[in-house]
C-alpha cells in the first residue's frame, strides 16, 4: 500500500516496479489511510509506504495508527527531513526512512527484504518446542530443561535460539539473528548479540556440559546450530 498524494511518486512507483508478483495500490490522503488502517484491509498488505507530509496531515499520525494495531513492514517516504526527523519515525515504529528522490529497485528490495524477515519471524513463531544438543527447548514457557532441571530464558534468547534453530546445521549470519530476533539492521559496533549467545551458552552448560557447545562461533559470519558429538 502506497500512501502518498504526488501523482507523479505514484505512477513512477507503478511504472518502475518491475515485479508483476507485487500489486501495488494507492491512497492520496490522511483521511482515506486512516479508514485504511482501522479495517480489516491492513492485515492484506505486506508492506505500506508512507509520506511524511500529506495534504491533510502527518504520515508520522498514521504511523502511529498502524503500529498501534500491526507489525507490517513500514517505510517512511520524505522530501526533506534531517537525521532528528530519521530518528522520530524509526522510534515511532518505522521500520526504514528514504528520502526522495529515490531508487525504485533499491526501495523494492527494501520491501522485499523487510517481507521476508516479517515472514521468518511469523515461521519462527511456529517453532515453539526443539532440542539442543540434550536440552528440551520450549519458548512458550521460556524455558530450558533437561534432566529435571530447568533455566529460565528471557524473551530475546529465546528469539535468538530460534533464528539458530531455524538454521541449524547452517551458518547464520549476525545480521540475520539482529532482523529477526532484535528486529533491527546488524551494526558490527552492537555486540549484543554476542553478549546473549554467552549468556545462552552459560545456560546450557549449566544443565548439560556438551549442550553447552552446540553453538559455534563462526569466525567472520556469525553462529551455528550444531549437533554435539
Amino acid at each position: 500500500m502506497i500512501i502518498e498524494d504526488q501523482r507523479d511518486v505514484v505512477e513512477m512507483l507503478r511504472l518502475s516496479w518491475s515485479d508483476s508478483r507485487d500489486r501495488l495500490d494507492c491512497l492520496a490522503t490522511v483521511r482515506q489511510a486512516s479508514r485504511f488502517i482501522h479495517s480489516n484491509e491492513l492485515a492484506a498488505y505486506d508492506c505500506i509506504l508512507i509520506d511524511i507530509n500529506l495534504t491533510d496531515g502527518s504520515g508520522l499520525e498514521l504511523l502511529r495508527e498502524a503500529r498501534r494495531r500491526s507489525d507490517v513492514p513500514i517505510i517512511m517516504i520524505s522530501g526533506a527531513g534531517d537525521a532528528d526527523s530519521r530518528a522520530d519515525a524509526i522510534s515511532v515504529g518505522a521500520d526504514a526512512y528514504v528520502m526522495k528522490p529515490f531508487s525504485v529497485k533499491e526501495l523494492r528490495a527494501r520491501v522485499h527484504r523487510l517481507h521476508e524477515a516479517r515472514s521468518g519471524r511469523s515461521t519462527l513463531r511456529q517453532s515453539v518446542v526443539f532440542k539442543i544438543g540434550n536440552i528440551d527447548c520450549d519458548i512458550e514457557r521460556l524455558s530450558l530443561d533437561f534432566d529435571g532441571a530447568s533455566r529460565p530464558l528471557t524473551a530475546l534468547e529465546g528469539r535468538i535460539l530460534q533464528v539458530l534453530h531455524a538454521c541449524a546445521g547452517e551458518d547464520c549470519p549476525k545480521s540475520c539473528i539482529a532482523r529477526q530476533a532484535l528486529f533491527r539492521e546488524y551494526d558490527p559496533r552492537d555486540k549484543t548479540i554476542d553478549v546473549y549467545i554467552n549468556r545462552l551458552r552459560g545456560k546450557l552448560a549449566e544443565l548439560d556440559v556438551a549442550s553447552g557447545d552446540a553453538i559455534k562461533t563462526i569466525r567472520g559470519v556469525g553462529y551455528r546450530l550444531s549437533e554435539i558429538q
